[in-house]
């Protein structure tokens, strides 16, 4: 019989919510933490955009950061600027190279890579067989989603970014597109430019709707935006990623041994797709609660997230109008209103002085529906 290694606390993926979870608990405990990573190395996969409130460590590590956000919708440019608020980006292999770093420094904390989980057995502690041997703990945090196929009654945020560079100067350093809002029948697409240099940016091509389309269908849509918005038709192509994110909640099967977290817990703002900061956040709640004895949970924003579904309901039935509600979303708050609804951290009355400038006779149908 194999030897079954023991552990305090074993952390299933070392991605964002799992690097952030294993720092909080290593930090604030003296538990041993084990990560079990299928990667067989960290490599820059994708990028990792966040807002520079509430502050937290990679609020100062971040790759590239900028101060004017750009909207347009219908060829009309809104430029918003606040002196307190900047948009932030950080590549996947500087978050990765951080935390491991930090984490490798204390002796309470492994890894494992190359580390495929084969099985989850719930006893009064969790034991889980992978490729590289068994292990067991009492808690277990899985950052691993179920599969789950497409539903047409479902929103889907999904995208293609290339980052490109090109021969001769046409962007804006100072300032970060976050919209540009494409004319689509019956579908809501925006183009979405983050500039690192004045010949180097990665643009997006991002979709929320209930269907998803071939690799070729963003890139046309790149090549085609950069094209009539600079006049550029030859550019090379530094790297190259991809997403799907569900704008719903997704099925969260946890029990008080496994907790699941990340995107398989539902840290995924369902409006925006923004998570970083929640990790922070939630790792926080976790940590507490089991300094506490308690079991490890975290407390959403109950009514946040019903504006959330609101919203993601409001795309589905009228993908044409979305502009619309992002029109009167973006044009008429200011930047520190806009970002503390994005980041969940309104006030009651600061939410409601948004929420009374948006469109409300398709919002007032959406909730008759719900």
């Amino acid at each position: 019989m194999s030897k079954v290694s023991s552990n305090d606390i074993i952390i299933i993926g070392a991605g964002v919510s799992g690097l952030i979870l294993a720092n909080e608990i290593i930090q604030r405990t003296n538990r041993k933490v084990l990560i079990l990573e299928k990667k067989k190395k960290f490599i820059y996969e994708k990028n990792l955009c966040f807002w520079n409130i509430p502050k937290n460590e990679l609020t100062k590590l971040f790759n590239n950061k900028w101060k004017q956000i750009v909207i347009n919708i219908d060829d009309e440019k809104k430029k918003l600027i606040d002196k307190d608020i900047e948009y932030l980006r950080i590549n996947s292999k500087t978050l990765y190279d951080f935390y491991i770093n930090k984490l490798k420094s204390n002796s309470r904390f492994s890894i494992i890579m190359d580390c495929e989980v084969t099985s989850k057995k719930n006893y009064n502690e969790v034991h889980i067989s992978t490729n590289k041997g068994k292990y067991k703990a009492k808690f277990v945090f899985d950052s691993i989603p179920e599969e789950f196929t497409f539903n047409k009654k479902c929103l889907y945020q999904h995208f293609v970014g290339l980052e490109i560079k090109c021969k001769r100067d046409i962007f804006k350093v100072n300032e970060v597109t976050l919209m540009d809002i494409q004319e689509k029948n019956n579908l809501f697409n925006f183009l979405y430019v983050l500039p690192f240099s004045k010949n180097l940016a990665l643009v997006e091509s991002t979709y929320f709707s209930s269907k998803t389309f071939k690799k070729s269908t963003y890139i046309n849509d790149i090549k085609n935006y950069i094209n009539k918005k600079y006049n550029i038709k030859e550019f090379s192509v530094k790297f190259c990623e991809a997403g799907i994110i569900p704008m719903t909640r997704v099925e969260c099967k946890t029990n008080k041994n496994i907790v699941k977290i990340g995107v398989a817990g539902n840290w995924v703002k369902m409006s925006s797709g923004y998570s970083l900061q929640n990790s922070f956040i939630y790792s926080k709640q976790i940590v507490d609660c089991i300094l506490n004895n308690k079991y490890p949970k975290i407390s959403s924003k109950p009514f946040m997230n019903f504006l959330d579904t609101i919203f993601c309901k409001y795309i589905l039935k009228y993908p044409n109008h979305v502009k619309h509600f992002l029109k009167s979303f973006f044009f008429k708050n200011s930047l520190i209103s806009v970002v503390k609804f994005l980041c969940n951290r309104s006030s009651f009355i600061e939410t409601l002085n948004i929420l009374i400038k948006l469109p409300k006779i398709k919002i007032i149908k959406i909730l008759l529906r719900l």
